[in-house]
């Protein structure tokens, strides 16, 4: 070796080192790593029922045999293996959460998922095989289930017309439609019915568009609303819907969702009566028999309905029949009536069986027959008439053929409203008013009240305005009920005549006018209604917007009574007792007063038993006289409790009773009638039964005497002449002497003739 190389190595050996040492003095000095701690591991087995393919946490960890099993170590923790069949067709994802070293055993179940997915197909090839199958058949179907329709097998139609319909044939879902829309085999169904309906109309079926319009004609079932339904019917007639242009008519005939024009109506009506619909014709006999746009022509509307009715149009025959029933253009006659309802009736149209029930509910053309009157009532409730409906309803609430029964009566009511018939819904608004089979709830009698008067049942307008009179469910206001019971009464409900009648001759809500109050009562009388003559002959009797006419009187009051209105037959016997416009015969006044308490008027009541005890067209007879006091009293009438008491106070036909006499007398004055308060402040002038109390008397006396009974003046003026219980003061007895004796009391004019 070269001693130079030698020295000068070593000279850098050295300097390295110096460099090394004199660095670790100035930075840290470097340790070695910790081994890793080992990392807690589980063991997964993994089995398929199922040849399968396998992944763990995305990861591909080969083939499993059916059967067989796979073997995995896993770190603790959540972990996701799926298996897959071999096919690639069924797959199951499984998540296994390992919360400790131990082993977990994962089967994956992959024969149900093969097994599901194998029956959904199934399922899904045999519904392509069914609805495949609709498709190819659905116009036999239709042919079959429309024979089966024509035979009036409605239940064995409607399966084949349901198939039809899911074929793809529209015809088929019009008719589906038509069966819940009648309740044909089925029950009443709008709900049903309408989809069915548009499903059609969508599709181009103008019969479901026209049947769906009267559906928003009405708002059964959905809300009314006349533009959908002129839409909907002008869509059908522009599609040579026959039906659609009639529909379209009656909308100009009425001016609903259209300007009302008669022409119009008429040119509609007729292009369907020439293609040879025969509702056509009956549009046609409509405007006839209205002189709607033309001369009203009941021959002419004869003509057409018959027509009608001849060619299968059954709203024609109803509409013949009732021609018949009111005698338009043709002998009254109920049988021929009866004729062309079955006829209606038989063909299918619910009207006519509705007719036919009020037939025999009324005894028109046929014996009365409850029964048989409440089966076509059903019959034509189950269709899907709601006129229906309302008859049963009304059968139950009278309890015609039925034990009475409102709450039956209440729900056929609803069912009939629910139809879209308003009589219906006046009806039920008539039980939650008067709180019978349901409570007493005038909001809701005024809601359905409401709903009736706009769908154009005028009488409900009527007795929406008396609950507005009232104050009944709405704030009082004349000037609202005014108005409704113009409507009522412009609509032909003479009720609401009436109650215009009574507004002008009170001064309520109008100014007291009492020839514009006769006007209408006059029109209520001669549009039937006996409360408008009754009232027209206390117009006469009074004299009130009319010159007093007695005998006017008594002609309106008979028209009353000879109707029924039991006040009528009250006033009659006044007349007779009294001699005003007719000749004074108390038995003729008798014969009247008794009618009028056997119709419930207490006060017809009173004035006989009044005859008993006078003896007046009678012999005196005390005892008869308390039995008819006594009803009257009972029944309420506070002038027969007064009559009651006179016979205990006087010992006529029983033991005189002063403190029964008092209760009566009392119970009289209470309840408004004065001449109680006079015969009550006898007992205490005279101290008999009670404590003689002048002051009290008085006080009686002047209630009676300012309220416009004599006898009050008279006994008064008694109090005055005598000094008793105040000063003595002829001026002012002698005043109610001849107040008393101007008022007809017989005992007052002597009295005054001996204070003179």
């Amino acid at each position: 070796m070269n001693a130079g190389c030698s020295a000068a190595n070593l000279i850098l050996s050295a300097a390295f080192a110096l460099a090394a040492a004199a660095a670790q003095d100035e930075g840290p000095i470097l340790k070695p790593k910790p081994k890793p701690k080992p990392v807690a591991a589980a063991t997964l087995l993994v089995m398929c029922d199922l040849a399968c393919n396998w992944k763990l946490d995305g990861e591909s960890r080969g083939r499993i045999d059916a059967g067989g099993s796979a073997k995995a170590r896993v770190e603790i923790g959540q972990h996701v293996v799926v298996a897959i069949t071999e096919d690639a067709l069924d797959k199951v994802e499984n998540k296994i959460e390992f919360k400790n070293a131990g082993p977990i055993v994962a089967h994956i179940a992959l024969q149900p998922v093969r097994a599901a997915r194998l029956q959904t197909q199934k399922t899904a090839q045999e519904e392509a095989a069914r609805v495949q199958d609709l498709r190819d058949h659905a116009g036999e179907r239709l042919k079959a289930g429309q024979a089966l329709y024509d035979l009036r097998r409605y239940e064995e139609a409607r399966p084949l017309l349901q198939g039809a319909c899911d074929g793809g044939n529209m015809t088929g879902c019009y008719f589906l439609g038509h069966l819940y829309d009648y309740g044909q085999g089925v029950k009443h169904d709008p709900a049903q019915a309408i989809p069915l309906y548009q499903k059609a109309c969508d599709a181009g079926e103008m019969s479901g568009c026209s049947e769906l319009s009267g559906y928003y004609t009405n708002g059964a079932g959905v809300a009314q609303d006349f533009a959908q339904a002129r839409a909907l019917v002008s869509k059908a007639c522009d599609g040579g819907n026959m039906d659609g242009c009639v529909r379209l008519g009656y909308l100009y005939d009425s001016g609903h969702g259209v300007p009302k024009d008669y022409a119009q109506a008429r040119s509609l009506f007729q292009k369907a009566c020439d293609g040879g619909f025969m509702d056509g014709c009956t549009g046609l006999g409509h405007l006839a028999e209205g002189g709607r746009g033309m001369t009203q022509d009941y021959s002419q509307a004869r003509t057409f309905y018959q027509k009608a009715c001849d060619g299968g149009g059954k709203v024609g025959c109803v509409l013949l029949g009732m021609l018949y029933y009111n005698g338009h253009g043709v002998a009254q006659d109920f049988a021929q009536t009866r004729v062309f309802y079955e006829k209606a009736c038989d063909s299918g149209f619910m009207t006519g069986c509705a007719g036919l029930g009020y037939l025999y509910d009324n005894a028109r053309g046929v014996p009365q027959d409850y029964s048989q009157a409440r089966s076509f009532y059903q019959q034509a409730c189950d269709g899907g008439t709601g006129a229906g409906c309302t008859s049963l309803g009304y059968q139950y609430y009278v309890g015609h053929g039925v034990p009475q029964d409102y709450p039956r009566a209440r729900s056929f009511y609803q069912q009939a409203c629910d139809d879209g018939d308003m009589i219906g819904c006046d009806g039920l608004g008539a039980l939650y008013n008067r709180g019978q089979g349901v409570v007493l709830d005038y909001v809701q009698a005024r809601n359905l009240y409401q709903n009736a008067c706009d769908g154009g049942f005028v009488a409900a307008c009527s007795s929406l305005g008396v609950l507005y009179y009232k104050g009944q469910g709405v704030a009082l206001d004349y000037s609202q009920a005014s108005a409704l019971y113009q409507k009522a009464c412009d609509g032909g409900d003479m009720a609401g005549c009436d109650w215009l009648g009574s507004l002008y001759s009170s001064g309520q809500g109008v100014t007291t006018d009492f020839a514009r109050s006769r006007s209408f009562y006059q029109k209520a009388c001669d549009g039937g209604s006996i409360d408008g003559c009754n009232a027209l002959g206390n117009l006469y009797y009074s004299g009130q917007g009319v010159t007093k006419d007695f005998a006017q009187a008594r002609t309106f009051y008979q028209k009353a009574c000879d109707g029924g209105y039991i006040d009528g037959c009250n006033a009659l016997g006044n007349l007779y007792y009294s001699g005003q416009g007719v000749t004074k015969d108390f038995a003729q006044a008798r014969t009247f007063y008794q009618k009028a308490c056997d119709g419930g008027e207490m006060a017809g009541c009173t004035s006989i038993g009044n005859f008993y005890y006078s003896g007046q067209g009678v012999s005196l007879d005390y005892a008869q006289a308390r039995t008819f006091y006594q009803k009257a009293c009972d029944g309420g009438d506070m002038d027969g409790c007064n009559g009651l008491g006179y016979l205990y106070d006087s010992g006529h036909g029983e033991t005189q009773d002063y403190a029964e006499a008092r209760s009566l007398y009392q119970k009289a004055c209470d309840g408004g009638d004065l001449a109680g308060c006079a015969s009550l402040g006898v007992l205490y002038s005279d101290g008999r039964g009670v404590s003689q109390d002048y002051a009290e008397a008085r006080s009686l006396f002047e209630k009676a005497c300012s309220g416009g009974d004599m006898s009050g003046c008279t006994s008064l003026g008694i109090l005055y002449a005598k000094g008793m219980g105040v000063s003595k003061d002829k001026a002012q007895a002698r005043a109610l002497y001849k107040k008393g004796c101007d008022g007809g009391l017989q005992l007052a004019c002597t009295n005054l003739r001996k204070l003179h």
